[in-house]
């Protein structure tokens, strides 16, 4: 048990950590390729970390699985006690821990095979670690599911990935040292895709989207695609029965849904709102249904207490008009990403909490099915065509130019006299809107809640997620772009949270939260929310004392310091002053 939990610990320091501060620093350096790769690997290693420290902290229960069953036939007895319900979960927690992850691996095993193709257009390296890599993720999955025969290839095909990535370093280093490669294969590609295809046509400028071409970060594309081929696989395997419980699977897909968030990221400081808004809207989604498929599997369980707790939810209707809204703003780009944003649509209707029970996974499992295939082949042009920096995978023409798009919108653009903002300040802001929405709607429920254990578990993952986790995010994501609001609103939805034992606490919390965005965008703070908290802003103190107020009616604004003296700390009393 312990040399369980030590691999997963290593994995998790070593493939997690260290290859994502790796893929960090890639996408700084404007390499595509690594930045996609090793954040995605980084999720990889990460998951099958978690993955051998669950199977370790529950491997001791595995001959308790007969005793739990004969509890499980008969429901009554599991009401009887604390040890009964305890016994009860780890039951579900403990199942299906090799099915989940092989569906966890089966979809990394295809965009492995993508990397490697698209690595031999940098040196012929690469792709040899990311085909070695492939291979032993297949012997890893053989092994789940046979015999142990398979582990004994895939640690031969892991000591060739040593020695790839021995080389690899060694030749880098070295390369930084003498500045030229002395070692070969770096530098070297098998094929050069910038002598293939033809450059980019001036349809980008008749469409109104040509842009300056942006080269501090590397475009988060690819990574924002590779991510949205895991998640979907994942539940598509739950969906289909393949997996009786989502106790796993929620490691697997919320570490990946985390590194959607850092290309969600990385589109904000290329000032990108629309893909910004895309990919940590998609990782809110994410997190929210598998933390809510982690309650049915394995808190809920019984199916009429499901359906009498989702009967009452309407957060996922946010969900797809906001997928709606995705939709019109990628009417600019072209055809594929139109495509990935209608079957997103798809998607979303396909959670709608009031399709009956039996309906609902089929119908789950198909849309998350058609959502992989597209993302899949997302990943992979995006990922060409971005090394290319030409269109050598076809994507489809752009169905409207920006200047239709903005006609058909009424959208009209007001430059005059007036002070046009940085980009920067605004990309966050349809994020911050649409998270909120969700929260707040899926808090407008009754005091039903009180009456219905069921759906106040079902209710915690799309408030906790949407109105602190990703609110937090956001405020991270405004602090980089002129630090607006920080930290404070996440923190007034984790207050939210802790209202959740009163009777009307949800609903009067949620429509206080729609009251207060309606008056900061309508009424409130106006053009000031722009402004506040910024480098160019300063703090304007209006005291209400009658002797201060008509010292200013005489003088006007006085431009005063604190009262302490040069160099010394703040007076926080009056005593302070007087000295």
């Amino acid at each position: 048990m312990l040399d369980t939990f030590t691999k997963g610990v290593h994995l998790i320091l070593i493939g997690g950590v260290c290859q994502l501060v790796a893929g960090l620093l890639s996408f700084r350096k404007y390499d595509h390729l690594s930045g996609t790769a090793f954040i995605g690997y980084a999720a990889l290693w990460g998951s099958y970390g978690v993955t051998r420290i669950y199977y370790g902290a529950l491997s001791e229960n595995s001959n308790m699985v007969s005793s739990v069953d004969q509890i499980m036939n008969n429901s009554s007895n599991i009401m009887m006690g604390n040890t009964s319900l305890n016994d009860s979960m780890k039951y579900y927690l403990s199942l299906s821990i090799e099915e989940s992850a092989i569906a966890g691996l089966v979809p990394y095993i295809l965009l492995s095979f993508l990397l490697a193709f698209c690595s031999a257009t940098v040196n012929y390296i690469m792709p040899f670690v990311f085909g070695a890599i492939t291979a032993t993720l297949i012997f890893e999955a053989v092994a789940l599911a046979a015999d142990s025969w398979a582990l004994v290839v895939s640690g031969v095909l892991e000591l060739l990935i040593l020695i790839f990535a021995m080389y690899g370093s060694a030749a880098l280093l070295i390369k930084g040292l003498t500045q030229r490669l002395a070692l070969k294969g770096f530098g070297t590609p098998l094929f050069n895709v910038l002598l293939l295809g033809i450059p980019n046509s001036g349809k980008a400028q008749r469409g109104g989207q040509e842009k300056k071409k942006n080269t501090k970060y590397a475009e988060p594309m690819a990574l924002g695609f590779f991510c949205d081929s895991i998640a979907p696989f994942i539940f598509a395997f739950y969906s289909f029965g393949y997996m009786k419980s989502f106790g796993l699977g929620v490691a697997w897909v919320s570490i990946i849904a985390v590194a959607q968030l850092f290309s969600s990221y990385y589109a904000h400081l290329r000032q990108d709102c629309y893909h910004t808004t895309k990919f940590g809207f998609h990782a809110t989604y994410w997190l929210i249904k598998a933390w809510d498929e982690f309650v049915v599997s394995v808190l809920i369980v019984e199916d009429s207490k499901v359906v009498s707790g989702r009967q009452a939810m309407v957060g996922d209707w946010f969900f797809v008009v906001a997928a709606l809204v995705l939709c019109v703003g990628s009417l600019n780009m072209d055809v594929l990403e139109l495509i990935h944003n209608l079957f997103f649509v798809l998607l979303t209707v396909s959670t709608v909490p009031q399709i009956p029970l039996p309906g609902y996974y089929i119908f789950f499992g198909v849309a998350c099915s058609f959502f992989t295939a597209v993302s899949i082949y997302g990943t992979f042009t995006r990922l060409i065509n971005t090394i290319a920096e030409k269109s050598l995978i076809p994507v489809g023409p752009q169905p409207m130019s920006s200047e239709q798009l903005s006609r058909a919108l009424r959208c009209r653009s007001k430059q005059g006299d007036q002070d046009v903002l940085p980009q920067t300040d605004q990309t966050s802001d349809p994020l911050f809107y649409l998270s909120n929405g969700i929260a707040a709607l899926s808090a407008l429920h009754s005091r039903s809640m009180s009456i219905n254990p069921s759906l106040l578990h079902l209710t915690i993952p799309w408030l906790l997620i949407s109105g602190a986790i990703i609110q937090a995010f956001v405020s991270r994501l405004q602090v980089t772009g002129g630090g607006r609001f920080g930290s404070v609103i996440s923190s007034i939805y984790v207050v939210l949270q802790l209202s959740t034992e009163a009777d009307y606490g949800f609903t009067a919390g949620a429509i206080a939260f729609l009251v207060i965005n309606a008056f900061l965008i309508l009424i409130g703070v106006g053009a000031a929310y722009d402004r506040v908290g910024t480098r160019d802003s300063i703090m304007i103190r209006v005291p209400d004392h009658t002797v201060t107020s008509h010292l200013c009616d005489i003088t006007g604004p006085l431009a005063i310091t604190s009262a302490n003296p040069s160099g010394e700390p703040d007076s926080t009393h009056h005593s302070m002053v007087i000295k």
